[in-house]
């Protein structure tokens, strides 16, 4: 168990499957899984790249940029997603461009100062390709295809839906020209209403997106409350386990998006070694994501890193400056999912209870299935001197875990995560309890066929990875019959705090030694939160 794992249990009980199977069960969301290694060998950098192990895609040589000089940072995302001739048709080929350049650097790798004083390679900077991206990303640069859904399906499911974005955008600018507000570069939006809320729900445009999640999440107020600290966070320097950890999974970030994963030449020869290759550059946004990674590390110590605040992060870099990124990605941990991200990841276990306490209350028969042995079963009921039944999670939440952690990135595809994210920011958690609770009734059907455990665990990780219809996932979520509007924050914060006591009265009975196996294994999992070198002297 370390700060970068999730589990079923924080008591370190045995839930049948380790953490980083689980992990990596739900990993494979960012990629796609068909991508081949194109080296026979790397060499060991000690930092893992699941990016070099994708192949890129061939754009030409025409497609390749120079590179912006370091100083160089994204300001104006709104441009990724302009509107050409006031409409949506091509949106898929508009990128951000720069009349930036200068000699690519072609020579060994330097050594620069990292921001505690060591010594660590640094890379040559490319910027966002000028070229149109090809056919086989979407508007946001992502790959179309994953292993869930087909170019072909994608693609069929866009045309139509392009027109629902354009449609969309016309009610939204006469909305903002009802409340007198601009609609070029907007960075002010309506007050919430119900008019409003509506308009979140079916989705923003996206060239306003970034702005719109800043302003009703309370961005502007909290930057007028701090001005100038993310620049001063800059100056200081990093602990070194959360800078080891942030490089690890900085190229991992979306290794399937063209702005994060470079159009770096690759050997001609797929079985040349990979020692012999040019070094991997980095994009102007990756140098962003590794900056606000570490301000969040340092102004965050009860956090540090962990493991998806890169997804987090990397995802808002995509539709806002760096600034921003780092107050939002703040928001998203302290205000909205609260403890979620620390170290005992507490958190992310008291949200899994409260969905799955949720389920059985709403859909019983899918709670049989997922559940239904902690019921007054025997194995609850022996289980009960350990851990109260109560309080214990059913194996199926080890996939629902990256759910509340990651806010649906890579579990949903992306224009659809895009939605939630919509109403995430504008009406709060409660939005990521309802359309979890809208993904178990989607696969309702699914689930109830199957009856074999394992069945059942790929059945729900599978289910939200084929939900490209955004649409149809809210309608879902929000319908008056059967839907999950109802579901209020204050039924969501009532249920937290219910669980956080039953916590803490179990911390509190392991702590007064009134079990001996459980305070056994409370001690070992202490020992295992990443703490190797303990491991190692323990021998376990």
């Amino acid at each position: 168990m370390t700060k970068s794992t999730s589990a079923t249990s924080i008591f370190g009980q045995d839930e049948g499957m380790s953490v980083d199977d689980a992990i990596g069960m739900y990993e494979n969301g960012f990629a796609d899984s068909g991508a081949e290694d194109d080296c026979a060998s790397r060499p060991d950098t000690g930092v893992s790249h699941r990016s070099s192990q994708l192949k890129p895609p061939n754009f030409g040589t025409e497609s390749l940029a120079l590179p912006p000089p370091p100083n160089f940072v994204i300001r104006d995302s709104a441009a990724m997603f302009q509107v050409p001739n006031g409409g949506f048709d091509g949106l898929d080929a508009v990128i951000p461009t720069s009349d930036v350049g200068s000699t690519p650097n072609t020579g060994p790798p330097s050594i620069a100062k990292s921001s505690n004083g060591r010594e660590k390679p640094s890379r040559s900077l490319m910027r966002p390709s000028s070229s149109p991206y090809d056919e086989t990303r979407d508007r946001y640069g992502f790959r179309k295809k994953s292993q869930h859904v087909s170019v072909a399906q994608y693609d069929a499911w866009n045309v139509q839906y392009s027109d629902y974005l354009a449609r969309r955008r016309r009610k939204w600018v006469a909305l903002l020209n009802d409340s007198g507000l601009p609609i070029e570069k907007p960075t002010s939006f309506p007050p919430k209403s119900s008019k409003v809320k509506r308009f979140i729900r079916k989705g923003i445009p996206p060239d306003w997106r970034g702005a719109a999640w800043f302003f009703y999440a309370g961005g502007h107020e909290i930057v007028a409350q701090h001005h100038g600290l993310y620049a001063s966070l800059l100056k200081k320097s990093v602990d070194r386990e959360n800078e080891e950890l942030i490089e690890r999974d900085l190229n991992r970030t979306f290794p399937d998006n063209i702005r994060f994963k470079s159009d770096s030449e690759i050997p001609s020869d797929p079985a040349q070694n990979c020692r012999n290759s040019i070094v991997q550059p980095e994009t102007p946004i990756l140098q962003s994501l590794r900056r606000v990674l570490q301000a969040f590390s340092i102004y965050n110590p009860r956090i540090g890193y962990c493991q998806s605040l890169n997804y987090l992060a990397g995802l808002l870099l995509l539709f806002m400056d760096e600034e921003k990124s780092f107050w939002l990605l703040n928001i998203i941990t302290r205000d909205y999912l609260p403890a979620t991200h620390e170290v005992n990841l507490e958190g992310v276990n008291v949200d899994l209870g409260v969905l799955m306490s949720s389920v059985k209350e709403s859909m019983p028969a899918i709670w049989a299935k997922i559940g239904g042995e902690l019921d007054g079963s025997a194995a609850a009921a022996a289980a009960a001197s350990q851990v109260s039944a109560s309080m214990r999670l059913p194996p199926i939440t080890l996939c629902c875990s990256a759910w509340f952690m990651s806010c649906f990135i890579g579990t949903l595809p992306i224009e659809t995560t895009l939605r939630v994210w919509d109403s995430f920011f504008y009406e709060g958690s409660k939005t990521l309890f309802r359309i979890a609770l809208a993904i178990f009734k989607v696969g309702e059907a699914e689930i109830r066929a199957v009856n074999d455990p394992m069945e059942i665990f790929q059945v729900v990780q599978t289910i939200p990875r084929r939900l490209v219809d955004a649409n149809a996932l809210m309608e879902a979520c929000f319908k008056r019959r059967n839907g999950f509007g109802h579901l209020s924050q204050e039924t969501i914060d009532a249920r937290r705090a219910e669980r956080r006591r039953g916590y803490a009265e179990e911390r509190k009975r392991v702590a007064s030694g009134g079990d001996v196996q459980v305070q056994r294994k409370h001690t070992l999992f202490s020992k295992r939160r990443g703490k190797g070198k303990e491991k190692e002297k323990e021998g376990l």
